[in-house]
């Protein structure tokens, strides 16, 4: 069963009988309208931002009546390379060091999927801190993102990583053991496409690391159209039953799988709350005071439930994981 019986009214709902396009994952036809269109303009490339707090604006999104799938329509989606490669997110690198915190988790919890591994590849690197994760872990790392802005910040900074997207010729034919999609395959419009293009870049052996939102997840029911994750950035909207069968079109298997674990900064915690409480002067106030502050600067972990994490291999390489 598709994840739509399980969603609350708030975040969305068939309210449209009109006749859909064709679902990315299955390929059946007549989805319905979930969620009309936030915007009253076109798509730009600041609305992709990484660091955006728009939550609960998206673009025209459809779910699939075979599987549940939820994904977006319209002129947008063909311009989304082009804009990701204008995209500029100044923001970003300012919380470095909970996202860097955040990246080796991940490069662990990967490492101890594949002990052996040698060679990582990130695809939607940003600004490479995870090719840095990894390569500070002794892995060889290397990536490619789409961004001008955010590709040349990482080569800047000594990194590999390539301009650009899936597939590329500074990669061709190449095979690494790890290959990371971190918050990746929600951004695009041929998730599985993707998925089969980074599958043909892991080497006999290697591993896929997919991070991703869960709109069937409790964090998801509990906010409806609040929810974070409602996004003009993110066109596609999996849950545990579509992410499997995107793995199965593009020739892979669940190997494994748990919820993602986020670390922030308490001051940028209290700041997204804003979004839902009326803390805005306490904010204010809290960081007019020295000892909250440097509370506020404080990078704690949180369990949110609201992402996967799964390991995927080519298919007949792995086992079923958890979920």
């Amino acid at each position: 069963m598709g994840m739509g019986m399980e969603m609350g009214i708030g975040m969305g709902g068939e309210c449209s009988a009109e006749a859909g396009p064709v679902c990315w994952i299955c390929g059946a036809g007549g989805a319905t309208l979930w969620r009309e269109r936030a915007l009253d303009r076109p798509l730009r490339a600041e609305d992709l931002r990484i660091t955006d707090a728009g939550y609960g604006r998206t673009l025209r999104l459809w779910r699939c009546g075979e599987c549940g799938f939820i994904f977006a329509d319209g002129d947008d989606l063909a311009r989304l390379e082009a804009l990701y490669g204008e995209l500029d997110d100044p923001e970003y690198d300012a919380g470095g060091e909970a996202r860097a915190r955040q990246m080796r988790w991940l490069i662990d919890l990967a490492r101890r999927a594949r002990p052996q591994a040698r060679t990582l590849l990130d695809v939607g690197a940003a600004s490479g801190l995870l090719v840095d994760a990894a390569a500070a872990a002794g892995l060889d790392a290397e990536g490619i993102e789409p961004s001008r802005s955010l590709a040349a910040g990482a080569q800047g900074r000594g990194l590999r990583v390539h301009h650009g997207v899936l597939p590329h010729p500074a990669l061709a034919g190449r095979r690494f053991d790890l290959v990371a999609l971190v918050d990746v395959i929600e951004h695009v419009a041929d998730p599985v496409g993707l998925l089969r293009e980074a599958a043909a870049h892991l080497a006999p052996g290697g591993a896929l690391l997919v991070v991703t939102p869960d709109i069937g997840s409790r964090a998801a029911r509990l906010m409806g159209g609040r929810w974070w994750h409602l996004r003009l950035a993110h066109v596609g909207y999996f849950n545990a039953s579509t992410l499997d069968a995107a793995l199965r079109a593009a020739g892979l298997r669940r190997e494994a799988g748990r919820r993602a674990r986020w670390f922030f900064p308490v001051g940028y915690l209290a700041e997204r709350l804003e979004r839902y409480l009326p803390i805005a002067g306490l904010n204010r106030l809290a960081r007019r005071l020295p000892l909250v502050a440097g509370a506020y600067r404080r990078v704690i972990p949180l369990d949110l439930g609201d992402s996967f994490v799964w390991i995927a291999a080519p298919a007949g390489e792995g086992g079923d994981g958890d979920g």
